[in-house]
């Protein structure tokens, strides 16, 4: 893929990740609520509302944070298909670019305490899902080349 059919690529990801990020976020928010059992919805943290000012801005900010997260995801998933690099060059900037875009909304939002260990913890869980999802992928390309293959 040439340049910029890439860049092309990553734009149209971008908008669509947008949308599911939101989506995403949204629907966590309504099992989170849910799971509390006292019917109320919890749209947002107590330090973002205090951040933001006012409960609508903090819902705002944190509506367009989860966008940037399916933003970040779907566009930097085109660093696969950079024929050049080897899986290691791809999986690690891959990483590198969704970890930092994650730790900086939940940290925005509130969504873990503002302490080392927190950070700490929250950067383990994010490597164990990281891993699980990449393996995932891998498997599914895997298997789909090998039925590509089987098949000529």
């Amino acid at each position: 893929m040439t340049n910029k059919n890439l860049k092309k690529e990553a734009v149209k990801r971008a908008i669509m990740g947008f949308i599911y990020g939101v989506f995403i976020g949204q629907t966590i928010l309504i099992l989170e609520s849910l799971m509390a059992r006292d019917g109320n919805f919890y749209p947002v943290a107590a330090s973002l509302v205090e951040l933001a000012g006012t409960k609508i801005g903090a819902v705002i900010i944190q509506y367009f944070l989860t966008g940037i997260i399916g933003t970040t995801f779907a566009a930097t998933t085109v660093l696969f298909e950079i024929d050049s690099w080897s899986l290691l060059k791809q999986t690690i900037l891959h990483f590198i670019i969704t970890s930092i875009v994650m730790y900086i909304a939940g940290f925005l939002c509130g969504w873990f305490p503002h302490k080392l260990s927190s950070t700490l913890i929250w950067f383990g869980i994010f490597i164990v899902i990281y891993v699980i999802f990449w393996i995932s992928f891998s498997s599914y390309y895997k298997n789909k080349v090998k039925k590509m293959n089987e098949a000529l």
